[in-house]
């Protein structure tokens, strides 16, 4: 399975309120369809930087995107680099 990075804005549209702007919605829209379709083919990844980022802005949102992302492992720092 190949390993697949996910980062803050990934989880961002996928936990957001529907966008007005049809771009994105749009791209809401594809994130959902992939998380749903394509995740489970994928081993995922994130960092400490995604979740400390992922934690911020509206309190209810911000726990939307912590359940999203529980049980994703986390990458080691000394990776984060890596491609």
């Amino acid at each position: 399975m190949q390993t697949v990075y996910i980062e803050t804005t990934i989880v961002s549209f996928l936990r957001s309120r529907q966008s007005a702007h049809v771009v994105s919605a749009a791209r809401q829209l594809l994130v959902r369809r992939w998380w749903e379709n394509e995740r489970p083919k994928h081993d995922l990844v994130i960092s400490q930087y995604v979740v400390d980022e992922a934690s911020r802005g509206d309190s209810e949102l911000a726990d939307e995107r912590l359940l999203a992302l529980n049980g994703i492992p986390l990458r080691r720092a000394a990776e984060e680099s890596l491609p």
